[in-house]
């Protein structure tokens, strides 16, 4: 399916889009097959006894268990698995950014595989998507399972891009490090409004909310500038959701002012092996 005028008006209007079957079937079964087969590898490599048969969420929560620090480097590989990538940079979303945000260039950044489940909370706050490389960009959440409201899935409040950047009391901190359980709060009517800004008050209520009901392979397309959070995953095993970023050149700072002074790294991942390291030993058992 191709992104039509209608389509391209909603997200300037409303600053959003859900996009069904984004991520086909197909896609989605190579992934699952890809991160079963990592898995795989690393819990035979560290002699962990495990049944082939397992699904892949009992297989990664029985190395959260047994490795914890091996399920972190899991998820971090997770973001440089082929079949991943070949979604993230394929021609088909390529084309439909391209369009929503009408450019012939983009810059891509922060993709990953996000694994939320029960035992591990998380709840971001609403929030603008800021400390990226651009001003501007158009984001992708799309989960590989059924999500909604009620397992706790993305929040976000329609049209709240067309304010620009709002400045309010916690907002210059990663949202990640913000009085998470906020949306909750919102819902419950518990939440203090004490934002410090007249317009973050008006917009962050109960009926401003939206949690956009997604199929797996659907997604929500979004301007960087519309408040959008999340509640923690109520259902059973992962939500495994696709995240992306696609910047406009021209919006960002880093490529046009030698000036520029950075608050922060985007591509540096201490991921290589030292030149001078014994490979044989460190696949040694």
């Amino acid at each position: 399916m191709k992104i039509n005028s209608k389509q391209i008006k909603n997200f300037n209007e409303d600053g959003y889009i859900i996009y069904k079957s984004l991520i086909s079937k197909k896609e989605i079964r190579k992934i699952f097959l890809q991160l079963n087969s990592l898995l795989n590898t690393i819990l035979s490599h560290n002699n962990i006894n495990f049944k082939k048969n397992f699904s892949v969420e009992k297989k990664y929560f029985l190395l959260k268990k047994k490795k914890k620090l091996l399920k972190s480097k899991f998820y971090d590989c997770i973001r440089i698995l082929d079949s991943f990538n070949t979604v993230i940079y394929s021609e088909k979303i390529i084309k439909i950014i391209k369009k929503l945000l009408n450019t012939k260039t983009l810059l891509i950044t922060n993709h990953r595989l996000r694994t939320d489940h029960k035992n591990e909370k998380a709840n971001l706050s609403l929030h603008q998507e800021l400390n990226n490389i651009s001003t501007e960009s158009a984001l992708i959440f799309c989960p590989l399972i059924k999500v909604n409201k009620n397992t706790g899935s993305l929040c976000i409040i329609p049209k709240s891009h067309k304010f620009g950047h709002l400045e309010f009391n916690n907002s210059k901190i990663p949202a990640e490090e913000y009085n998470n359980g906020k949306i909750d709060k919102i819902i419950n009517g518990t939440e203090i409004p004490n934002y410090k800004n007249s317009k973050v008050k008006e917009l962050f209520k109960k009926e401003n909310l939206l949690f956009p009901n997604l199929n797996p392979g659907d997604a929500v397309i979004f301007k960087s500038m519309l408040f959008h959070g999340s509640t923690h995953y109520r259902g059973p095993g992962i939500r495994w959701t696709m995240l992306g970023n696609y910047h406009l050149p021209h919006k960002t700072p880093y490529l046009l002012d030698e000036k520029f002074k950075s608050g922060g790294s985007e591509l540096g991942m201490p991921m290589r092996i030292p030149y001078k390291k014994d490979l044989k030993k460190i696949f040694k058992k």
